[in-house]
């Protein structure tokens, strides 16, 4: 059967039928949920365009309610989920000289970027707004309003693109650093990642004004059938290590 949530008879048919069934729910070509109605027949989400969403808020806040209880799907999935290792702020992003936590992985390597006040703005930019990942093939989703940087607390998940398959990692960020010489953004695993640990991406420049990108990375295997895959998704990581080094050149 296929429903049209923009159709009103339509919707009503899926929320009838929400009570009655497993679930119903509506995927895109790409794969992403455009609607889902549960087993419960309580709840009910929707991908809408952002002038639906404006539509609905107007909608709720003339009913007289509060148009901030309403919460993007991943944000309530993602604040379900409890973090995936227990050293927090291994990477230590503030810090020049690192010492990482014994009995993990860990991995630091750093390479130049330029020199210049406009590669270092451009540069630092990028990395308190995921830059670094989405310019190595990844999506943030939910995705950040143009022009704003990541906050500390914020979860979000990271969506890799494999061939025809897509992973979507949940990561909550640890640290963001801002300093005239060192700018820093630390992501660690939440439940459900491939591995766990964490990772982070800090520029910092040099009294000349030469500018570098260091990444550090904690890991271990992660949790239920992830840990199966530990040998490839090392594979895998270190690919995206490369990709990672060469993103803000």
């Amino acid at each position: 059967m296929s429903l049209d949530p923009h159709v009103d008879e339509d919707l009503g048919l899926a929320l009838a039928l929400a009570p009655f069934s497993i679930g119903c729910s509506a995927l895109d070509d790409g794969g992403r949920l455009l609607w889902d109605a549960n087993d419960t027949g309580t709840s009910a989400s929707f991908r809408l365009t952002p002038a639906e969403e404006e539509v609905v808020r107007s909608a709720v806040l003339c009913a007289g309610a509060d148009p901030g209880d309403l919460i993007l799907l991943a944000t309530h999935h993602l604040g379900r989920k409890s973090v995936g290792y227990d050293v927090v702020g291994g990477t230590a992003p503030a810090v020049a000289r690192w010492l990482p936590p014994a009995r993990w992985r860990a991995y630091e390597r750093t390479v130049p970027l330029g020199s210049g006040p406009e590669l270092w703005a451009e540069a630092s930019t990028a990395v308190l707004s995921w830059g670094v990942k989405t310019r190595s093939g990844f999506a943030v989703d939910p995705p950040l309003a143009p022009g704003r940087a990541a906050r500390a607390g914020e979860r979000s998940w990271l969506v890799a693109r494999i061939g025809p398959l897509r992973v979507r990692e949940p990561v909550h960020v640890v640290e963001t650093v801002v300093t005239d010489r060192r700018v820093a953004l630390a992501y660690g695993t939440l439940d459900g990642h491939p591995v766990a640990g964490e990772e982070a991406f800090v520029v910092h420049r040099d009294d000349d004004g030469t500018v570098h990108l260091t990444l550090r990375s904690l890991t271990r295997a992660g949790r239920g059938p992830w840990r199966a895959l530990f040998p490839a998704i090392l594979v895998a990581q270190k690919l995206y290590r490369r990709r990672y080094l060469r993103s803000l050149v």
